[in-house]
């Protein structure tokens, strides 16, 4: 009986540290408004929406409203609240928080694990319209709703077709860049040795191919004038080329690019921002 009960024991510690290892505990209070744009209803709705999309997409989803960011950028506050408050799901701390800063009326949205690689900077680009939009009429329940639908639209999709990672060159700021530093970023991206390079190679075979064969020397250079005189004149169809080319859908918001940075706690972070 002590060797049965000692058995069950242990497998009961085993499955507890197991259980332990996989579980991740999330902060429950998803809606932080400290300047109360928002009623009280209104945030228990937003909850309750956050609420299921925890359980359908196991996604953490946090929004904060506030005037006071500690004397950080957008950037850097969105990411170390969702980091220092408890919020994350699974192994990755996969969510996402939209931040409303009211000192400089400007949004700005972090996402970490999984939430980097299904909200590309596409993507964040449409979100941030589409709550600024709202905010700039004074509309925060509106604003706040919006960011959920986007959430759930995009966590629909999945991870798009063609997504990647990229780490932000922490020498440039990609928000209020300087000119230098936009030209330097230009000088990153392969477009911008591509296009010209195709540009130039389809200029030099048109001009080419309209001077090839081209005569100088015709029967006229040595023709009378009037000693031929064309009685019938008939022209015939002989083919047609037709070329069509294919417009791809982009419904789903796109593939491309997820920016990523670090913030103080080490963690990766995507995301964006925008004023209103």
């Amino acid at each position: 009986m002590y060797k049965k009960f000692s058995f069950l024991m242990l497998v009961f510690l085993l499955v507890s540290i197991f259980a332990g290892s996989t579980a991740y505990a999330s902060n429950p209070i998803n809606v932080v408004d400290d300047l109360g744009y928002l009623s009280d209803i209104e945030i228990q709705q937003l909850q309750a929406r956050i609420d299921a999309i925890k359980s359908a997409y196991t996604l953490d989803t946090v929004i904060v409203i506030t005037d006071d960011t500690k004397g950080k950028d957008s950037t850097a506050y969105a990411d170390d609240y969702y980091d220092y408050n408890d919020y994350g799901l699974d192994s990755q701390y996969s969510g996402l928080l939209l931040l409303i800063n009211m000192d400089i009326r400007e949004v700005a949205i972090s996402t970490t694990g999984r939430a980097i690689d299904i909200y590309t900077n596409n993507r964040i680009g449409s979100m941030i319209n589409n709550v600024t939009s709202l905010l700039s009429d004074g509309d925060y329940y509106a604003a706040c709703n919006e960011f959920i639908n986007n959430v759930i639209t995009y966590a629909d999709y999945g991870v798009p077709k063609g997504q990647y990672r990229e780490e932000r060159d922490p020498d440039l700021n990609y928000y209020n860049p300087t000119y230098l530093q936009k030209v330097a970023r230009m000088l990153k991206l392969w477009p911008v040795y591509i296009i010209p390079l195709i540009i130039s190679i389809a200029a030099t075979l048109i001009i080419s191919h309209s001077s090839k064969g081209k005569v100088t020397t015709t029967t006229r250079t040595y023709e009378k004038g009037g000693s031929f005189v064309l009685n019938q004149n008939t022209d015939q169809f002989i083919r047609e080329n037709t070329t069509r080319t294919r417009i791809q859908s982009q419904s789903s918001g796109g593939g491309g690019r997820s920016s990523t940075h670090r913030g103080s706690s080490g963690r990766s972070h995507g995301g964006g921002r925008g004023r209103f």
